[in-house]
């Protein structure tokens, strides 16, 4: 299988890690997710890396409520729309979905990418533990 990321050309930082992720997140179908790319990422870096990396996704996910519920009180005149409205009127209300759907998705999309982290950061956390506790 070819690598979903690409290195940029000075190597992995946490900045760019977090950029390519979330790009992921966005392109990918509603029906996959991210944990084969966050896998990847997360075997190449340290532990302290991964911890940063997990902590970025999360402010992002909560990010994207705050960017959900900003649409969803745009949404709050809708009652007042006519069936009969203008088609302006209507296609506007219909992307506003569109546009909750897709912060949502990506919200969605980063949180599993989190679950996976935190999983990867802990069982790091418990090999190393292990690893000094057996005098390696």
């Amino acid at each position: 299988m070819t690598s979903m990321l690409q290195p940029p050309p000075n190597g992995w930082d946490i900045v760019s890690i977090v950029r390519q992720l979330k790009v992921l997140a966005k392109r990918l179908d509603p029906e996959s997710d991210c944990s084969s790319a966050v896998g990847e990422v997360l075997t190449r870096v340290a532990p302290a890396e991964r911890k940063s990396i997990v902590q970025e996704l999360f402010h992002l996910a909560v990010r994207q409520r705050v960017k959900v519920a900003t649409l969803i009180d745009l949404t709050m005149g809708l009652e007042e729309l006519d069936p009969h409205a203008e088609k302006g009127e209507l296609e506007e209300a219909a992307m506003l979905f569109d546009d909750m759907a897709e912060q949502a998705r990506l919200g969605s999309q980063l949180l599993k990418a989190v679950a996976l982290g935190s999983s990867s950061v802990t069982e790091s956390g418990i090999q190393a533990s292990r690893t000094e506790g057996s005098g390696r």
